[in-house]
């Protein structure tokens, strides 16, 4: 079976399982089973996971974000174990100072060296991660020991502080005595140990069954994020023992205050109050906040972009399925959104193809206008998570845990709400040994997530700017006759004149130079000064093809400004169809083209526009549409692509063209007898070129 069959249509209107024939059955050539999908996708990059609109939202959950999830939770989760260790598990708090002030109780002589034994595990199992992602060990080695070492450590953390009660237990008859912040960064390191563990079973599963790769499917960038964020929690570690030593606080206490710094909240519950401390503090807070922007910036870029990339490929083919079933394929009626309906019919091939190319243009923006309400959702569920949830533990931290403040479930909101969007008043702030590991692994979640939030609004407000200032440009004649009536009749016409101008400029300057090379709205391939009148069928014909190579290279000149372009640029059908044109597929031409509802023909294959063969088939409303197959979501780049793809095959063929001709006439030089080359005389004569000499026509050498 063709490597592209199982991308067989929803679009025809047969089921997912093959193609209908004329007849109304299944044809057997193009079954679809789901085990030729899981083996087509397991050999996708990730890349080509994202952009690809057959594969379901959870493959790509599954085959990257849970391994980069494991890569950038894993580390974290050391660096608690490592807190774990730092300090005893328990802890006499003194009344009358802040409540993780106070005497340590040694702990018994075999809990360290198991929380070792737990550390170096986890370390090796993050190595043994790191070296998968970074295409340095093979799955089949380090899937195994990530995993198990991940739940190894998980456990055995889980099973520490479990047994603590009974084999570490606090002090009898003392209401000061209790558990330190290492007791709960135990706890906190164990569960992500096994979340991740469990994560990456559930990749491993896929992979084992031939579901997927058994490469992560990761990009180089998505790769670095784990190195990232160990140099980040790193540099947290190493500025927590500085100022532990330089201030003299509790080791823990400055760790917590180096990510009270960090993430700007700076509540002022700690601050240095040394001269070294405040001198150190300008060099470690620039480089710090620097490195968490770094860091954040990097997984709106390399994480949640890329997710919605996939939702929105996946949302577009979503509509486009439903929009052709929810109407009548067969005649040709589509119904957008369920209830708007639209007949692609019309009396010419163009007039047809441009209304299933309006008809796919509504299906795309309904799939970008559902993704980003589905972006603004996820990340306001997110954000309120983080907030209620939150305010329920600290709320039960602070007023259960020895020496907290007694708070209420309000005052923990609003402590919360202040804490996440960085603002940090210090009214509130958490002072138990529960309250300041919490916050820490709250902290380091939060505040990726108040960017993301910020960002999908400021997508919707740019949307909504970006919607109003075209509707204002679209309008501006009407808006100017409005506010014309309070004018003279003179000043009016000035108004609307001057305005009108103002629309042909701004028409010239999205057209962008297409206009300046060839008649667009006619499909001419020839230059705009060039005169076709008086020239016959055949004639313009021929000119059109001479003109072929030169055409492509202007269209390519103007499309080059056009990748950049902000808002992306979205060719309109007569921009499309003259484009097309140039790569050999005539819009107006019935030959090559698919209607809705109609099955693929006996021989044919589902391709992009520019076929190898007049065979391949393609509609605008299908899935090997130009508009469902862009790289990099940008039309300028795919058609540059294939212009540079043309081009090089028609210069090629017109070069061959040409030495043909060449050697028919006797035009190219003949040998030392006299005789003229043939083909594969002159072929091996460009063969010995290569050796640094060029033979003469007289048969004497002269070097290059």
């Amino acid at each position: 079976m063709n490597a592209k069959r199982w991308l067989l249509l929803p679009f025809d209107g047969a089921s997912s399982t093959g193609t209908a024939t004329g007849n109304g059955e299944q044809d057997p050539d193009v079954q679809v089973s789901r085990k030729a999908t899981a083996e087509d996708f397991s050999h996708k990059k990730e890349e080509d996971i994202v952009a690809d609109y057959n594969a379901p939202i959870h493959m790509w959950v599954v085959a990257t974000l849970f391994p980069l999830t494991a890569g950038t939770f894993g580390p974290m989760a050391s660096m608690f174990n490592i807190c774990a260790i730092a300090i005893p598990w328990r802890i006499i708090v003194n009344p009358d100072t802040p409540q993780t002030i106070g005497q340590h109780i040694p702990d018994p002589k075999w809990l360290v060296p198991v929380n070792i034994v737990s550390l170096v595990i986890a370390i090796l199992a993050n190595l043994s991660l790191l070296g998968q992602m970074t295409n340095r060990l093979r799955y089949n080695v380090s899937g195994p020991v990530t995993i198990a070492g991940f739940y190894i450590s998980g456990l055995v953390d889980i099973a520490l502080v479990s047994a603590a009660s009974s084999h570490v237990p606090l002090p009898p008859n003392n209401p000061n005595a209790t558990y330190s912040q290492a007791f709960y960064y135990a706890a906190f390191s164990g569960a992500i140990y096994v979340i991740l563990a469990t994560l990456l079973s559930w990749t491993a599963y896929g992979i084992w069954f031939g579901h997927y790769s058994n490469e992560f499917k990761l990009s180089l960038s998505q790769r670095s994020l784990m190195l990232q964020t160990i140099l980040f929690l790193s540099y947290i570690l190493g500025s927590g023992g500085v100022y532990s030593y330089i201030e003299g606080w509790d080791y823990l206490d400055a760790n917590y205050f180096v990510v009270v710094t960090l993430f700007t909240i700076g509540f002022g519950d700690l601050s240095p109050s040394t001269h070294l401390g405040r001198s150190l503090f300008f060099p470690f807070s620039v480089g710090g906040i620097l490195f968490v922007g770094v860091i954040i910036a990097n997984i709106r870029t390399l994480v949640l972009e890329s997710g919605s990339v996939k939702v929105s490929t996946r949302l577009v083919e979503k509509a486009r399925h439903k929009s052709i079933q929810s109407g009548n394929p067969e005649e040709g009626i589509l119904k957008l959104r369920g209830i708007r309906r639209r007949d692609t019919n019309a009396p010419t091939e163009l007039e047809r193809r441009e209304k299933e190319f309006d008809a796919m243009r509504e299906i795309q923006q309904q799939a970008a206008h559902n993704n980003r309400l589905f972006s603004l959702t996820f990340a306001g569920i997110a954000f309120m998570i983080l907030w209620f949830i939150g305010a329920v533990v600290f709320w039960q931290a602070e007023t259960k845990s020895v020496g907290g403040e007694q708070w209420s479930y309000f005052d923990s909101l609003y402590f919360t709400f202040v804490a996440q969007l960085t603002i940090g008043y210090g009214d509130y702030s958490p002072q138990t040994h529960s309250g300041k590991p919490a916050f820490v692994l709250w902290a380091l979640i939060a505040l990726p997530t108040l960017t993301v939030l910020i960002g999908a609004i400021g997508d919707v407000v740019s949307d909504l700017v970006n919607w109003y200032t075209v509707w204002l440009g679209k309008n501006t004649i009407g808006v100017y006759r409005v506010f014309g009536l309070f004018f003279s009749k003179e000043r009016k016409d000035k108004k609307v004149e001057k305005a009108a101008q103002k629309r042909e400029d701004a028409q010239a300057e999205e057209d962008n130079g297409f206009h300046e090379i060839a008649a667009v709205e006619e499909r001419s391939t020839v230059p705009v000064d060039f005169k076709m009148d008086g020239l016959s069928e055949m004639q313009a014909a021929v000119a059109e093809e001479k003109y072929k190579p030169f055409m492509m290279l202007k269209a390519m000149q103007h499309i080059v400004e056009h990748i950049d372009a902000d808002p992306p640029r979205k060719y309109t059908f007569k921009e499309w169809s003259w484009l097309l044109k140039l790569l050999g597929e005539d819009e107006a031409d019935e030959e090559g083209h698919r209607r809705v509802g109609m099955p693929v023909p006996d021989g044919a294959e589902v391709n992009s526009p520019l076929r190898a063969h007049q065979g391949q088939v393609w509609s605008w409303l299908g899935q090997e549409s130009p508009l469902m197959s862009l790289e990099e979501d940008s039309e300028p780049k795919w058609v540059l692509k294939r212009l540079m793809h043309s081009l090089e095959k028609e210069l090629k063929a017109r070069a061959e063209r040409h030495i043909k001709r060449d050697l028919g006439q006797g035009l190219i030089p003949g040998g030392d007898d006299g005789t003229q080359y043939n083909e594969k005389d002159f072929a091996q004569e460009q063969l010995s070129s290569r050796d640094g000499k060029q033979k003469l026509p007289n048969g004497d050498k002269k070097q290059q």
